[in-house]
């Protein structure tokens, strides 16, 4: 199941956690996704996160690195990620080759640590939900298994989970076409060990906020292509422009969380396409 990971935070207060999802990388700098050329977004994102200078305990990263599958396209993200000079934690999305993944982290040192326990107060928990040759998700028996000895190896800690896919709907019909297919196991989870303050996942290329069973969840927009809200068809968003997520977490237990996006953005979808 991955190692272990334990990291005290800068102050015993607080841990600081930066979010970043689906970069969807290509080894030629050249290509594009859905008319945004996805390397220079994901460069243009890490360049804004840089002159923020602030400090932050982990990066967790939550899949689909690559569009085109290459080795290369892990390792720009890699190199990219190693400059911050802080852990990162990572699992697979559902465009993710995790053979190649294994071998570029590991490469970089951007070990496969499932477990954190951050300063004396926090535990985070990575799920793996990728379904390989699949655009939905499914948590095997074994990683919710993996789950639940997890909390309770750790029960005097807050718990917050990631994974891929979003395990609540995202109010696009397309989309959720793609959602975690067993969500309703993962909310049993959640409903039986409050200890879980929060939950977070990518996937869906858009930011949403939302309460489930007094557990604060969230999704984190693309550091490429955004999708449009509340539609029934693919749609692109040409309004939201590509971002990230920052989240506080208290030692009190409590947490919280904000999505910054690049200023004058210049990374404009090509509204025709229907699909990819």
């Amino acid at each position: 199941m991955g190692a272990f990971l334990q990291l005290p935070v800068n102050n015993e207060k607080y841990g600081r956690i930066l979010h970043i999802t689906d970069t969807h990388l290509f080894a030629n700098d050249n290509d594009k996704l859905l008319g945004i050329n996805s390397n220079a977004s994901f460069l243009s994102v890490i360049e804004e996160i840089d002159k923020r200078h602030e400090q932050y305990d982990l990066i967790v990263a939550t899949g689909d690195f690559v569009q085109d599958g290459s080795k290369k396209a892990y390792q720009r993200f890699a190199s990219q990620i190693k400059k911050f000079a802080i852990p990162c934690v990572w699992l697979a999305g559902n465009h993710d080759n995790f053979i190649y993944m294994q071998e570029v982290f590991n490469h970089y040192r951007l070990v496969e640590n499932k477990v954190v326990l951050l300063g004396s107060k926090w535990l985070i928990v990575l799920l793996n939900s990728q379904v390989v040759g699949q655009a939905y998700g499914f948590l095997a028996p074994a990683e919710l298994l993996f789950l639940k000895n997890t909390l309770e190896r750790h029960s005097d800690r807050t718990a917050l989970v990631f994974l891929h896919h979003n395990p609540i709907t995202s109010s696009c019909s397309w989309l959720d076409q793609h959602i975690l297919k067993n969500s309703d196991e993962l909310e049993q989870i959640i409903e039986n060990y409050p200890m879980i303050k929060g939950l977070g996942w990518g996937h869906i290329h858009q930011q949403q906020d939302l309460k489930w069973h007094n557990c604060t969840v969230f999704s984190t927009p693309s550091t490429c292509v955004q999708f449009k809200p509340n539609c029934v068809q693919f749609q692109l968003s040409n309004q939201d422009a590509p971002g990230w997520r920052e989240i506080t977490l208290n030692a009190d237990g409590t947490l919280k969380t904000e999505v910054y996006r690049i200023s004058n953005n210049r990374f404009l979808p090509d509204l025709s396409k229907n699909g990819y």
